[in-house]
């Protein structure tokens, strides 16, 4: 998960190096397509097995409803990405803990323990000491940070849920081609051709994108979806990093005390569940 993170926090990065050319939804295009290409020489001896999840039942409505919601996550995140600095941007993002906790006590019946509500009270707490400078940026943005974790938090439910009987690769290979669709229409829209000098963060944005997808599926298969979701603190101290050295964005004494609370609560959700 810690691996599945750093790549989301990699991708985040080429998604802002790419925002003056590229809009958003292109970006998840491009992306998704990269991903695709990476994933289909590893299906191409399991093309029966491919088939079978694209069927009108159960597995496939699943399939479905996880590529709506990841695509709802992605394409609102990817606006926001472009509207805030990212440390405030991934500090907003981390209702996501919060919703991923919540549906996986509702949805998948799963026991919240303890030190695992304590781990998303540090990262909260971690968030709002961040935050305290500008507490009052709160306006639509925020509100499109909040459904884009409310989007990734129900992907990775239904991530969780396809884990237990689906290989990783199945399920990053359907979630590009489901991306893909939703993407297409609103792309073809609104085209812009990338220039060439593009084309190596593109293939860098969709190549830690398709890593992120496939250790996340893999860590849904180790361990309750509790565990693994609140891992997605992390994000924050490596994007603020991230974000200073390539965007001269200087995280202040308040983002640098936030990640230290951060770091130290998921450190203890680790020890405490034995992930060392």
């Amino acid at each position: 998960m810690i691996a599945s993170t750093a790549s989301f926090s990699a991708m985040i990065i080429a998604v802002r190096f790419l925002s003056d050319t590229i809009p958003p939804f292109e970006q998840v295009f491009l992306r998704s397509v990269v991903g695709l290409l990476i994933t289909l020489p590893t299906v191409l001896n399991t093309s029966r097995e491919v088939t079978h999840t694209f069927r009108a039942n159960k597995l496939g409505g699943l399939y479905i409803l996880r590529g709506l919601c990841t695509f709802t996550g992605v394409s609102t995140w990817f606006f926001a990405i472009t509207s805030l600095p990212l440390s405030e941007a991934v500090a907003l993002h981390f209702t996501l803990p919060i919703f991923g906790l919540l549906l996986s006590a509702l949805i998948l019946r799963e026991k919240v323990t303890r030190h695992r509500w304590v781990t998303v009270a540090s990262g909260i707490i971690g968030v709002l000491v961040i935050l305290r400078p500008g507490i009052a940026i709160f306006d639509i943005m925020a509100f499109v940070v909040f459904l884009s974790a409310l989007g990734y938090a129900s992907g990775d439910i239904c991530t969780k849920m396809l884990s237990h009987t689906q290989p990783a690769r199945l399920i990053v290979l359907n979630l590009n081609i489901w991306l893909i669709l939703f993407a297409a229409i609103p792309t073809v829209l609104n085209w812009h051709t990338p220039p060439l000098t593009d084309l190596p963060m593109i293939v860098f944005m969709g190549g830690t994108a398709w890593a992120a997808h496939m250790c996340l599926a893999q860590a849904m298969k180790c361990a309750d979806a509790s565990v693994v979701i609140p891992f997605e603190f992390i994000r924050l101290p490596i994007t603020a990093i991230a974000a200073f050295i390539f965007f001269d964005e200087v995280p202040g004494v308040w983002a640098l005390v936030g990640a230290a609370i951060i770091f130290f609560g998921t450190s203890q959700l680790a020890r405490k569940e034995g992930l060392k």
